[in-house]
């Protein structure tokens, strides 16, 4: 058994490289080690002591060994991207709410990220195997000839014990061979509740007396919610960076609220629209199961609903909430969001949905925006930014952004270009529409992106502070606040978007018990609150602890 125990010493130690290089936090490298261990010396140790062929041994090393590294090089991967462990509904929506196109554009997308994950795994793998090929020449010839029973008892002990660790629950869920399930098994409970109370919620639309449910605006009213897709407005000129990224907007000026300290709930869509458009919020964020969402509002009120979406149509949950409209049009007919859908092809389902005669209506919106990769999401002719030697891609150098970071930065700031012709266009078909009606069109991104503006990264990112910080902007055909000084208070009002239902309600002038004023950016009973990004508490200006 000694000798079984020296070999298993060097795969101990290739867990601590993953710790060390921060592929792992403390907590998972020691209970990765323990199974590691308990998994080599209960089942080697029973081959060991009941003398079966010592090439068994290294069959389970050749096998459980890169089984846990690679766990490990996947967890560490998914931390440096997501900037947590691949255990918040974050990451798993992420990883399971998928496609075949949008998961081979993902791997596009972070080739080199996860190169270097593959090859971190590689090569301590082999070390580690080579490591034990050499003790295990070395170590032969003093292998004893018949284990005793002492050797035995050890055995039986060490096998009973991974038995039992598995019976810990967090052991169990740390095992690599049944991480995974599990976290799926997790997801598809999570659908089938959200579907369950979908279900009990839309059943109650034929009573929604318990509401209190009661409209209080003009004969005809339109509100059009917007939804970005990964929208940062730090690159936005509109929010004063260096590029003309926002002509339209900047344009229009004038006839805009531009809020300025937005932040939204999480750093992913899922997670972020499940409090936007819903009561939940990150107080209570299971509270979208036990009461209506701003769709069955909006109808019990006598709106007429619309979804209109470049996103793919899925069994999510965003898919379930686009089912309660009256109207849903996705035009995305592809497999995945690597369809070059680009978001102008809604402008004539929003048409349609502008056009329709009913006299109270939400059009819901939900655009493509920058969602990585950032070049497929406009058409050639804007590519405004490619290679382009400007102060910012100065400033990116002198941060020592790598070349590809810089090169992502580009095809953004496209991107964002492209969503500025848009949105802008959205905004001219409204002021367009039918006279004699009120009409609104709130803008909001789902959440942002790293794209070099904090270290080399491109992609989604709860570790940083641009994976949170968004644009939000209003149009309204009516009177905006006609002072400076009472625009500027308007717009520099902090808030964060697990509150935007509220923000709604008041837009489509929905009186119900579920309208909390004060979550209201627009009401004169607003009452700013602690904002969270990650669970760490949220100062403008401060750097996010990590």
């Amino acid at each position: 058994m000694l000798i079984l125990f020296c070999r298993v010493l060097p795969s101990m130690a290739g867990l601590l490289l993953f710790f060390l290089f921060d592929q792992l936090s403390a907590n998972e490298c020691l209970k990765l080690s323990v199974l590691l261990a308990a998994f080599l010396l209960g089942f080697g140790g029973v081959l060991h002591a009941w003398r079966l062929p010592a090439s068994s041994i290294s069959v389970l090393m050749r096998i459980v060994v890169p089984l846990f590294y690679l766990d490990a090089a996947v967890k560490g991967f998914l931390r440096g991207y997501f900037g947590m462990r691949p255990n918040p509904s974050a990451v798993l929506q992420s990883m399971f709410a998928t496609d075949q196109a949008e998961t081979a554009e993902f791997f596009a997308h972070n080739g080199v990220a996860l190169a270097q994950a593959a090859a971190w795994f590689v090569l301590v793998t082999a070390a580690v195997l080579l490591a034990d090929r050499y003790l295990q020449g070395r170590l032969a010839a003093r292998a004893s000839a018949v284990p005793g029973r002492a050797q035995k008892g050890v055995a039986v002990f060490l096998a009973l014990f991974l038995v039992l660790l598995h019976v810990n629950t967090t052991m169990r869920r740390e095992n690599p061979v049944l991480f995974w399930p599990l976290r799926y098994h997790q997801y598809v409970q999570q659908l089938d509740a959200m579907q369950a109370m979908q279900q009990a919620l839309t059943a109650a639309m034929a009573a929604p007396r318990e509401w209190n449910v009661r409209y209080a605006g003009e004969d005809a009213r339109t509100v059009i919610l917007v939804i970005g897709e990964s929208t940062n407005r730090a690159s936005m000129s509109l929010y004063g960076y260096a590029r003309a990224t926002t002509p339209r907007l900047d344009a229009m000026r004038a006839n805009l609220l531009v809020f300025n300290d937005v932040i939204s709930p999480a750093s992913s869509t899922v997670e972020s629209m499940m409090s936007m458009l819903t009561p939940a919020d990150l107080a209570s964020p299971d509270a979208w199961m036990a009461k209506p969402n701003l769709l069955m509002l909006a109808e019990a009120a006598g709106y007429k609903t619309f979804w209109v979406s470049n996103q793919t149509r899925n069994d999510g949950w965003i898919g379930m909430l686009a089912g309660e409209a009256d109207e849903s049009d996705f035009i995305n007919y592809g497999t995945g969001r690597g369809e070059n859908n680009f978001d102008a092809n809604l402008f004539q389902p929003f048409g349609q949905a502008l056009a329709d005669a009913a006299p109270k209506k939400l059009i819901v919106v939900h655009l493509l925006g920058a969602h990585p990769s950032y070049d497929m999401r406009y058409p050639s002719r804007f590519s405004y930014f490619d290679n382009k030697d400007d102060v910012v891609s100065a400033q990116m150098a002198s941060q020592g952004r790598s070349t590809w970071i810089r090169n992502q930065r580009d095809e953004y700031d496209n991107a964002i270009r492209y969503g500025d012709y848009v949105l802008g266009s959205l905004i001219g078909m409204a002021e367009q529409a039918k006279s004699g009606r009120a009409a609104s069109l709130l803008f909001v991104s789902d959440h942002g992106q790293e794209v070099g503006y904090s270290r080399n990264h491109a992609g989604h990112s709860a570790s940083d502070k641009s994976g949170y910080e968004i644009p939000m902007l209003l149009w309204s055909n009516q009177h905006l606040p006609p002072s400076p000084a009472a625009r500027a208070a308007l717009e520099s009002r902090p808030y964060q978007t697990d509150k935007l239902d509220a923000t709604v309600l008041g837009l489509l002038k929905i009186e119900t018990r579920y309208y909390a004023a004060q979550d209201d950016i627009l009401s004169s009973a607003f009452t700013p609150v602690q904002r969270y990004m990650n669970g760490v508490h949220y100062q403008r200006g401060a750097a996010l602890a990590r």
